[in-house]
């Protein structure tokens, strides 16, 4: 679960978004992927594409909220991890 995933938008579904690891062979994109960073130690990172392309980091924290859920929580939001499997995140949509 740990680790950096990047937004696979084009994976995503009517519901939710899809995130894989950084390392996934994405296609070309003409706009930066947004990014999320799971931590052991429980913290967070939004890494949301900034006016010059560059990540910006928007910090939080996340918790394990039960039968495979995750809960995340960060100052201007939150998120919620319906599914994870070994490469692949569906969160769902705002």
């Amino acid at each position: 679960m740990t680790g950096r995933w990047l937004h696979s938008r084009e994976e995503d579904t009517a519901s939710a978004d899809v995130y894989r690891r950084e390392d996934h062979a994405f296609p070309p994109a003409r706009r930066p992927r947004r990014g999320l960073e799971f931590r052991a130690d429980g913290t967070f990172l939004d890494l949301r594409p900034g006016p010059d392309d560059r990540p910006r980091e928007v910090a939080g924290h996340w918790e394990d909220a039960g039968a495979g859920v995750l809960r995340v929580v960060f100052p201007d939001g939150r998120l919620l991890v319906l599914s994870r499997s070994g490469d692949r995140l569906l969160l769902a949509r705002d």
